[in-house]
């Protein structure tokens, strides 16, 4: 298994899973939905959604009161993260959430997944995905997809963040010069580079999925409160979302 440590740049506690709520508030703030709406889940019978570094379970426990109505179906959500620590009791979720531990990157995918679900989903793999590549991730999703099921991938594009001024008589140097830096040390120190969620449509591809959507969108401007003087004067820190769904051909 991964090296938990290593990997995962945050922490394992009660404030990085309010951390982990918050983000996903934030997330359906932006979107105002959980699955893509060009994911077409029609049809009777058993439908398998799995959420690859499922955290806390905040956007399984979210997509599941949007099934609260279907009838004709049954709906069967699966959550995997490399550790169970944000994990709810299971007594505490629905009867159709199922949390475990698998690591997303693991070369050795349990053989009753592979091809099991109608829909994978990954969010905010920027800080663990080294050397620009997230090809093996993108290859376990392709194995654990059936036939004609959809991988939605939403993820924050670092390599867009920038300092943004409300008008033209503010100075956004100094908030740019400290972004520019933070990217420089994450690269450095991390081997943290985010090109490839620019990529993300052709990765999918390449991997033989089928690019449904690559949406592009900015995200709401949001003060940085420890910016210093340039923030008191509105300069905003902002970061395009990017949304990219593929299908397994049939």
């Amino acid at each position: 298994m991964t090296n938990i440590k290593k990997n995962y740049v945050f922490s394992y506690g009660f404030a990085e899973s309010g951390r982990l709520h918050l983000q996903h508030w934030l997330w359906n703030m932006q979107l105002g939905w959980d699955r893509h709406p060009a994911i077409d889940l029609s049809g009777s019978g058993e439908i398998w959604i799995a959420d690859l570094g499922c955290g806390n379970g905040a956007w399984l426990l979210s997509l599941a009161r949007s099934f609260e109505n279907v009838q004709d179906q049954e709906i069967v959500l699966r959550g995997f993260d490399i550790a169970s620590s944000h994990f709810p009791a299971p007594e505490n979720l629905p009867n159709n959430i199922t949390l475990g531990v698998m690591d997303a990157f693991t070369t050795d995918l349990p053989a009753s997944l592979v091809g099991k679900f109608d829909v994978v989903h990954v969010r905010a793999f920027a800080a663990v995905v080294k050397n620009n590549n997230p090809g093996v991730e993108i290859s376990n999703a392709c194995k654990l997809l059936k036939p004609g099921g959809y991988l939605q991938w939403d993820e924050v594009d670092a390599e867009s963040t920038r300092a943004v001024s409300p008008r033209e008589t503010v100075c956004s140097r100094a908030t740019q010069a400290l972004l520019d830096n933070a990217k420089l040390s994450s690269k450095v120190a991390m081997n943290l580079q985010y090109a490839w969620i620019s990529d993300l449509g052709k990765i999918f591809k390449t991997h033989g999925l089928e690019l449904v959507t690559f949406t592009r969108m900015d995200v709401k401007k949001e003060l940085w409160n420890d910016a210093g003087d340039e923030i008191e004067e509105g300069i905003s820190v902002v970061m395009d979302l990017v949304v990219c769904v593929g299908r397994k051909p049939l």
